[in-house]
């Protein structure tokens, strides 16, 4: 594979970010570290899958209650 997608870790940390990529990653392969463990190169399938999850969700509106007079 030659289109690998490099993955710094967020405000979660190196180690949860790992953790996060490899529980989405199909082989742990797809998953490799660089500059000493502080980024990460991974499949672009992986990517995908590691920004899909960790999206947010929008927040569901919700409408104000009714005074009661």
């Amino acid at each position: 594979m030659t289109d690998w997608v490099t993955v710094l870790p967020g405000e979660a940390g190196v180690q949860k970010t790992a953790i996060a990529l490899l529980a989405v990653a199909d082989d742990p392969a797809d998953v490799r570290t660089q500059r000493g463990g502080s980024e990460f190169l991974v499949a672009p399938y992986v990517a995908d899958r590691y920004t899909n999850a960790t999206a947010p969700s929008p927040r569901p509106r919700r409408r104000a209650k009714k005074e009661d007079d």
